[in-house]
Formats: structure tokens, sequence, C-alpha cells
């Protein structure tokens, strides 16, 4: 049986992964990129001893099945898991909000309403039921349960800072998956996100795959019942095609029915621009890892600091910070060049750390991605696309599909383990 995948991102990777645990070893996979990892690949200075994630990237102690694929690759003894903090910036100050103590410290609200949102909370991380929650939207939901106080002050300007135009449509279920499985402790990986990527690709190697980089697909077609994928003229023929590409693309790769793509095409995606900064001094000085900017006029919606979590040596002794938000591709600030942006931000920097200056930076690495975030409306368990599609033994693995869930690594490495499954019992059945 030869399986054939297109995409080298982490649901990919993730199929491959499993179905060599399944006794499938004949994958190959297909990568347009000159690297492997999607939105978790990194990049080097020559200074440093390890690379970072263009985008900002950690695990949660409840990541299964990430931390269970390290462990079984040989990389349990590279995790590094510990308590990191959280905090607010909001009307010009910054205070913790992650734990209970800090919540009743919390000067941002009044102490009803910080029982009142410490209640709700703590119902989200004990009630398992998420579909309840899909019939209405995340700003109804938290109005209604938490008071408009706590509405205005923590969660709208998140949410515009998040998904902007779209805010008002993602529905309730969501934010219950953002809290529900949520941990203070969060694990990194030595050498990063690079080391868990490159190490599960020679695990599938090692077990008979093939990892094919700069692969531009110019078609797809069905022969029989093989698929043929042409890669210029080299043509590849599979038994099974897995297409972990977004939704959007996609749709695209393959002359799907018509009736198919209509009914997925109005599922939207926005993108997601970001910064790395590389500083001579600590930006966040009180150990924030995370600071969710809670002031709607910001160009970026957090910040986190990267050397408050993992030691500054790795970094050539400097402090990294990344810089981040979402946007759909109207936004005035996802038009903008990378200089222009910079020198938009940094006014919004020195109002977090007034001590900040531009000169601080040594260095900085901008990256946009598109199709970073789906937008997820009301009732959506009943419009989310399926793993297999109506063409028999064609699969397709993307965020779209993670529901309730948010995007992650750890999320897509499960649906490579759904897909892995599903071509093991289709297999069986012959």
């Amino acid at each position: 049986m030869k399986v054939g995948i297109i995409g080298g991102g982490y649901s990919g990777l993730g199929a491959a992964y499993y179905l060599n645990k399944e006794g499938v070893n004949d994958i190959t996979i297909l990568e347009y990129e000159d690297h492997l990892g999607g939105l978790a690949s990194g990049f080097k200075r020559k200074d440093w001893k390890w690379p970072i994630e263009k985008l900002i990237h950690h695990w949660f102690t409840t990541d299964s099945y990430a931390l269970g694929i390290a462990r079984e690759i040989g990389l349990g003894n590279k995790l590094i898991i510990k308590d990191t903090k959280s905090s607010c910036f909001y009307n010009g100050r910054i205070a913790e909000l992650d734990s209970a103590t800090s919540l009743l410290r919390f000067p941002f609200l009044s102490f009803l309403n910080r029982i009142r949102l410490g209640m709700a909370m703590a119902y989200l991380r004990f009630d398992g039921n998420y579909l309840k929650y899909e019939k209405e939207t995340s700003y109804s939901f938290i109005k209604r349960s938490m008071g408009k106080e706590v509405f205005k002050v923590l969660w709208e300007p998140l949410f515009q800072g998040k998904f902007g135009k779209y805010a008002e449509q993602v529905n309730a279920a969501w934010f219950w998956a953002r809290i529900h499985p949520r941990t203070k402790s969060l694990a990194y990986i030595e050498e990063g996100f690079d080391k868990f990527t490159e190490a599960m690709a020679e695990s599938i190697k090692d077990n008979g795959g093939k990892i094919i980089l700069n692969s531009r697909i110019s078609k797809i077609t069905k022969e029989k019942d093989k698929f043929a994928v042409y890669r210029g003229r080299k043509k590849f023929i599979f038994d099974y095609l897995i297409l972990a590409v977004p939704l959007q693309i996609a749709l695209k790769m393959y002359n799907f029915p018509e009736d198919y793509k209509n009914k997925f095409s109005p599922l939207n995606s926005i993108g997601a621009q970001y910064f790395v900064l590389e500083l001579k001094n600590k930006f966040l000085e009180d150990g924030t890892y995370w600071l969710n900017i809670n002031d709607k006029n910001f160009p970026f919606m957090m910040v986190a600091e990267h050397t408050n979590f993992v030691d500054k040596k790795n970094y050539g002794e400097s402090h990294i910070i990344w810089v981040g938000k979402y946007l759909d591709y109207e936004s005035p600030l996802w038009k903008l060049g990378e200089k222009e942006l910079l020198d938009n931000i940094i006014p919004f920097l020195q109002k977090i750390n007034p001590k900040f200056e531009k000169s601080w930076i040594k260095s900085q690495f901008f990256s946009r991605f598109k199709n970073a975030q789906p937008i997820l409306p009301l009732n959506y368990s009943k419009k989310i696309p399926e793993i297999e599609t109506p063409i028999k033994n064609l699969l397709m693995l993307n965020m779209n599909q993670v529901y309730p869930w948010d995007r992650g690594t750890n999320n897509a490495l499960g649906l490579g383990y759904k897909a892995a499954k599903i071509i093991k019992k289709n297999s069986q059945k012959k």
C-alpha cells in the first residue's frame, strides 16, 4: 500500500508517523517549502545555539499527542516543563492573571466580578460538554456568564485582536476549548520545535518513508483506483492520498464535485503576522512569559518573552520576544511593509516598558502566514469538513477539523493519528 501526503506540517508528519506505527511504511511526503514543520518552523542566528519558531509555540502538559511522540522518539529527556507567568496589559499597567490567587489580586475588576469570573472559569474547566456552547456566540456567553465589565476589560479586546471583523461570529465552544484544557505549566523542547520536527522526519525515513521538499504539485488525477500526483515531470502513484494543507488550498488541488466545494468554500480563515525581536535587555521585567494586550488600539495582541521561559544562554545571551497579531487580509496592518510595521509597533512597546528603545533591537525576523486561524461560527460541529472526502481514499487534514480545539501542533498531530486509523481500517476491508 502506497500513501502520499501533500504537506509537511504537523498533520502530515503526524499521519506518516502514526501510519508507521500501524505497519504502513511506503509513504511519501511532498512538501512545497524547502523545510518541514509548517507554522511551527523556525530560524536560527549564527551566534545562537538553538533556533526559534517564527510564530510562538509551546505545549500544554495536557498535549498528549505531542508529548507522547516526543518520548517515543527519544526526546523525553529534552522536554522543558515548568510553570510560567501570564499577565494582562490594561490601562497602562501589567497585572498577572493565571491562577486563583492572582485573580483575587487582579486590579482591573471589582471584587464581585473577580468572583464571578473565577466561578465561570472553574465551571468551564470541569464541564466536558462543549457542544452546548456552540449554539451561542462567545460574546453572548461571556456577557451572560461573566458580566459586561469582565467582557469589556478582559475578553472583548482579545477577541478583536484574535479575530478582527469576525470576532462577534465566533461560537462559545471555541472559548470553552481555550479554557478547559489550559495548564499553568507549559512544555518546550531543547533546540526548539525544529529539533522535534527533524526527529519525527528521521523516524519516518528510518521506517522506509520518503520526504521530498520543494515540491510544487502541478496536477492530481485519479487513474482507476489510484492517484497520480504530478511534481513537474515527475509522476507519483499512490493508493491513498492525504491533502495535509489548508482547506481552501485543498479544495483547489483536486477536481472535487462542485456541491462539495460550495459546501466548504464559505468557511473563512485569517492570517497571522509576527515579529521575533532579539533584544539587548529584558523586556517584561516582572518575569511574565505571556502578556495579553487588553487594549484595542494596539497594533498587536500579545507579547511573549521566550527567554522568561527558556534560558537566554541558548540565544547568545540575548532576550527574545514574539510580538504578534491575527489579521484578516483587508486590514491596513496586513498591507504594511516590515519596516513600516516595526516603526508602528515600537511606540506601543514603549507603553508597556517605558525604558524600551529601538536601539535595544539587535535583530528582527518578520513573518506572515495566511490561513493561520479558522473562523468558527455557530453550530460549527455541523459544518466541519470530514477527514474522508467524497473521493474514495482521498483524505484532507486541516485546522478547520480540530474543532472545538484551537490551532496548534498537538491538535495537528491528533488529526494525523485519526487519518492513520482511517487508512488502516479501510485497507483491511479490501
